[in-house]
């Protein structure tokens, strides 16, 4: 049974945060989810190792502010090139 990228992102957040995953949607932002500006970093590096991605030096302004925002970003980075 495959597992989406959202509901593993939903189960880290949860784990990480004390976060309830079935209150997430992907319009939820991280913000309203209770991460603060560390917690979203704490969570980027937890995605890399996690998901065996690299995201790379991100800049303020890249940073994904919804849920979806960061199941796109982890996908776009499991894509094929």
């Amino acid at each position: 049974m495959a597992t989406s990228t959202f509901d593993r992102l939903a189960a880290l957040v949860a784990q990480q945060h004390a976060v309830d995953p079935t209150a997430l949607t992907p319009a939820t932002g991280l913000a309203d989810a209770g991460l603060d500006s560390l917690a979203v970093a704490e969570l980027l590096f937890t995605i890399e190792d996690t998901f065996g991605v690299n995201l790379g030096d991100m800049d303020v302004t890249d940073v994904p502010a919804t849920v979806g925002e960061v199941v796109a970003l982890i996908d776009s980075k499991l894509a094929p090139a």
